[in-house]
């Protein structure tokens, strides 16, 4: 139980947050079994209904828990994994899929040169024919690979880059390295495996996948790199999260 008089006021949803995490994760509350009310969790940690809520919300966020109307807060089923783009871009894949509860692990698949074709120059905005890497490296869930990942990069990130970049999930890396993303444009789409890449799945070509675009945007609205993430439509859900702002 975390008391009351140890959590630092100006943080007390984050740390409530936080220990109902672990709970999750050390499963005194398990996969699809209900949460204690929000009196109930206002009693066990002395503080506030808001408060709770608060903390609730922080972890519907992360597709940790879902509330029902009039049943409650429960914690998600594992099985699928629940990739929540939310808050900090920090929070990666493979934070997610350990929350369903399988072990993530990475595996390059190439990494090579190329010149910048006039969809690329234009994606980056850089000059057609400039100097760029393109990497792609495999997720696995446990041993099954669930995502593809190919990320095309200038010239000078590349250098950057490649100690870690392939055996580092690449938003972490981009932070370990102090270059921070302002805004992260997606675009989200289905598509048939192809026979390129199917023999890296272990499925057979034109198996159903989901396909994620995404440019992550520097300080200055500046493309940082491009990205593209395929993976399998019957082991992923994509959620996203749009905070309202403020009228008043």
């Amino acid at each position: 139980m975390v008391r009351a008089g140890r959590i630092s006021r100006g943080y007390l949803y984050s740390d409530i947050a936080r220990e109902l995490r672990k709970r999750i994760e050390e499963r005194v509350y398990t996969p699809g079994g209900k949460l204690p009310s929000v009196s109930e969790l206002c009693s066990s940690f002395g503080v506030s209904a808001i408060t709770v809520r608060n903390a609730l919300r922080e972890l519907t966020q992360e597709g940790l828990v879902s509330g029902h109307q009039g049943l409650g807060v429960f914690v998600k089923e594992q099985g699928q994994i629940h990739r929540v783009l939310a808050g900090s871009p920090q929070r990666s894949i493979g934070d997610e899929i350990a929350r369903a509860g399988f072990r993530p692990r990475l595996e390059e698949l190439s990494y090579r040169e190329f010149k910048a074709d006039e969809e690329t120059a234009k994606n980056l905005r850089v000059r057609r024919g400039t100097r760029m890497f393109r990497h792609e490296k495999m997720t696995y869930a446990d041993d099954e690979p669930v995502a593809l990942h190919v990320v095309t990069l200038t010239a000078d990130l590349a250098r950057k880059l490649r100690p870690e970049i392939g055996k580092t999930f690449l938003f972490p890396l981009l932070a370990e390295y102090g270059i921070p993303i302002a805004n992260l444009r997606c675009e989200f789409g289905a598509i048939l495996l192809s026979e390129e890449h199917a023999r890296w799945f272990n499925l057979s070509a034109g198996f159903p996948m989901l396909q994620v675009r995404y440019l992550p945007i520097d300080r200055k609205g500046l493309p940082i790199l491009g990205g593209v993430t395929i993976a399998r439509s019957d082991r992923f859900v994509f959620e996203v999260n749009l905070p309202q702002k403020s009228t008043g």
